[in-house]
């Protein structure tokens, strides 16, 4: 019976490996790091449905819905627990959900995400407007609206940019920049970010975020290490670890998987 069990769930695996297209991505992560004299915990689950067949074609792995331009809707969870000695563990969880619209048909691009948290009336609501400069260059303008719990909303705006650069010698490079302006603030969220990929399958990048007033001299920066591995088509390992994270001012550790189908 075991036998049987495990030839039926290699020979399902080897199918799903072997197609040229694929409909569903399922991710999930696992993060931890200190905060204070504390330590946090975190889990996530996230699934991503395309409406249309997303084809691998001849890009990296992690890029092939960019490229396509498959539209999608997804759905996440997510729960931290955070632990500081002599006192109770405190957790929060929350929930998401949204999609992008995208098509070869045209050059336009649209996004919206929403964040709820559980046990407050905390909401955080993410929306983009795009254009496809060429098939590998996106550019966006950004919209945050954040309702922190008892006070207030605001709406906070900025612009982004991807693009996917061919090597002739076979590899790839994704760029990425952002900035967000910050409500009531003196200053500015800033960010850039590249990935080289190694053919198709394996990817290192770096990503540097800060906050400034004037571009140049960061008020507070964090850095992040990340790399991704498909060991095949559908199934791929990621790893990331974030220097001095804006949040709990200190490393912070990721990893995670995911499968397409």
């Amino acid at each position: 019976m075991k036998r049987t069990l495990l030839a039926s769930f290699i020979a399902a695996f080897s199918v799903s490996a072997m197609a040229n297209t694929y409909q569903h991505q399922s991710d999930a992560g696992f993060g931890w790091g200190d905060v204070g004299n504390g330590e946090i915990q975190n889990w996530s689950v996230r699934h991503e449905f395309y409406l249309t067949p997303v084809s691998y074609g001849t890009v990296p792995y992690a890029e092939a819905a960019f490229i396509s331009r498959n539209a999608s809707v997804h759905a996440g969870y997510s729960y931290s627990n955070v632990d500081f000695p002599g006192e109770p563990d405190y957790s929060i969880s929350g929930w998401q959900v949204g999609g992008v619209y995208q098509d070869m048909a045209h050059n336009f691009y649209a996004a919206v995400n929403v964040n709820e948290f559980n046990g407050s009336d905390d909401r955080i609501i993410e929306a983009s407007l795009g254009y496809f400069v060429s098939g590998d260059w996106l550019v966006k303008l950004d919209a945050r609206q954040s309702r922190p719990d008892g006070e207030g909303s605001y709406t906070e705006y900025g612009v982004s940019t991807k693009k996917l650069l061919a090597l002739e010698n076979g590899n790839f490079i994704n760029i990425e920049a952002r900035y967000m302006d910050q409500k009531n603030q003196d200053e500015s969220e800033f960010g850039v970010a590249a990935d080289y990929y190694f053919g198709r399958n394996i990817s290192l990048g770096l990503a540097y975020n800060w906050l400034s007033d004037d571009v140049v001299n960061a008020d507070k920066d964090s850095v992040t290490v990340r790399g991704s591995w498909y060991l095949q088509p559908n199934l791929a390992l990621h790893a990331a670890v974030t220097f001095d994270d804006f949040l709990t001012n200190d490393d912070v550790y990721m990893l995670g998987a995911s499968y397409r189908f």
